[in-house]
């Protein structure tokens, strides 16, 4: 009991002891349908950019400029709303994101609708502004996604549904591929515009805010006893209990600093590093895996087929690693998986090797498990960093490992574009040697890690 005899209950333990179905499901469904919406505008641009080329004839380097805004609006919004939703509540913040994928998007299809070969310059600087602010929803949404769905799951099946709701987002660039073969280009941006709309009015009273956070405001705990009430599906609560949130780590005098402190800098650092590396390996894939490949030697069904089938592997790797965790831990888990996507990687380069073509299972075969890798690890970088941090920082901390991302994320476009302008051209397999090499440093780094998931075994005996 606490001084003013109010029941003391660990908000914590309660859902680490409920189960997963029926309402953390039902949460997971909900998220899982904004994240796939949100791949969907993330890999767009991957699934448009020779259409902007061939019908506004401009070259592939002049993309640039709009690829590195819809980073830079990831890198801003990421931060700015994860620290958003530590003050004002996940949801809020979350639905915030929804509402500037909405304006960004559909005035982007606007700009690129009215665009024209002769009013290409300025389109190009419009459509730079407005997927600079589709980029600011973009990059809010996967860390309040991370912290909200870790925050009402138990612990027994954190990781997996992290990595569940997180791989949602290559499946969702995956729908771009498909749409791209039934409506005009110009009408991918509405689409991506239109759908986060429904879902703030469909979901807008569905989806709760997160009981970690309601538990550290006074004037929510009628309401997370409500909530959790619906959790353990009796009326074990009424409102007059002081919730608590029991975790470890010293706080310093603000959040950042708290990050750098003595009980969190190493893990920040290395996942700093892991996380930016792997962001220029993703992006480079996702916006230039097409671009990249020589058309006298790819097929473009097949370079298309390669970035479709490179999201179909974030299942293999996100779902299929996530159980893996549960019995073998992070740590093990997904350094041997940032390892595939090395290898991948530098197969795809020798396989370019040369002046022969090849073989179209090769390469698509190659990107799937790439995909597998790269994405897979995007999974598990939200998971180890949400588990990294405590509550009342998890927000800004993971928003702000996602924006540290962004500077591998906005370099791809750059250095992609460095690339395709040299004259003379390198031969490309040089180039996926050197973003396998960038693969290697993720896998280095993720595996230095030192607040790494636990395996089920271990977390078992830590709490016998």
């Amino acid at each position: 009991m606490s001084n003013n005899n109010k029941k003391l209950v660990d908000v914590a333990a309660v859902i680490d002891a409920a189960p997963y179905f029926w309402m953390p499901f039902f949460i997971t469904l909900m998220m899982i349908l904004i994240m796939l919406s949100d791949g969907y505008d993330l890999f767009l641009m991957g699934h448009v950019g020779n259409y902007f080329v061939s019908d506004w004839k401009v070259s592939r380097a002049d993309l640039g400029p709009i690829n590195t805004a819809g980073l830079v609006g990831m890198a801003v919004g990421s931060v700015a709303l994860g620290w958003l939703g530590d003050r004002i509540g996940r949801k809020k913040s979350y639905f915030t994101c929804l509402v500037f994928l909405f304006i960004g998007s559909v005035l982007c299809y606007l700009t690129a609708k009215a665009g024209t070969p002769e009013t290409a310059a300025e389109s190009i600087k419009t459509m730079t502004l407005w997927r600079f602010v589709t980029g600011l929803g973009m990059g809010g949404i996967t860390p309040l996604a991370t912290t909200l769905i870790s925050e009402w799951t138990s612990k027994k099946v954190r990781s997996v549904v992290v990595a569940a709701v997180i791989s949602s987002v290559p499946v969702g660039g995956s729908l771009g591929g498909w749409a791209i073969q039934h409506v005009e280009w110009q009408q991918m941006f509405l689409i991506g515009g239109l759908v986060p709309l429904a879902l703030f009015f469909a979901f807008g009273f569905l989806l709760p805010e997160s009981p970690k956070y309601m538990a550290q405001h006074v004037h929510l705990h009628a309401r997370l006893a409500k909530m959790l009430n619906r959790l353990v599906g009796e009326q074990r609560f009424d409102g007059t209990e002081e919730f608590r949130v029991q975790e470890e780590g010293k706080r310093s005098s603000h959040w950042v600093a708290t990050l750098w402190n003595s009980d969190y800098r190493r893990a920040t650092l290395f996942i700093w590093i892991a996380f930016s590396f792997n962001s220029f390996v993703l992006y480079m894939y996702t916006n230039y895996l097409k671009v990249l490949m020589p058309v006298d030697r790819v097929a473009v069904e097949v370079a298309g087929a390669a970035l479709t089938y490179f999201s179909y592997g974030a299942f293999l790797g996100s779902i299929g690693g996530a159980f893996l965790i549960r019995w073998f831990g992070s740590r093990h888990v997904g350094s041997a998986l940032a390892f595939v996507g090395v290898v991948a990687t530098t197969a795809i380069g020798v396989y370019l090797v040369g002046t022969g073509s090849p073989t179209p299972f090769s390469i698509v075969a190659s990107s799937f498990i790439a995909g597998a890798s790269i994405n897979g690890m995007q999974a598990f970088m939200y998971a180890v960093s949400a588990n990294s941090y405590p509550t009342d920082i998890r927000g800004s901390a993971v928003g702000m490992a996602q924006t540290i991302s962004r500077i591998g994320a906005v370099a791809s476009p750059l250095v992609a574009s460095a690339y395709l302008a040299m004259k003379p051209l390198p031969d490309v397999n040089l180039f996926f040697w050197f973003v396998a090499a960038c693969a290697l440093v993720t896998t280095i780094s993720f595996f230095l890690i030192p607040s790494h998931i636990e395996s089920s075994s271990h977390q078992a005996k830590a709490g016998s």
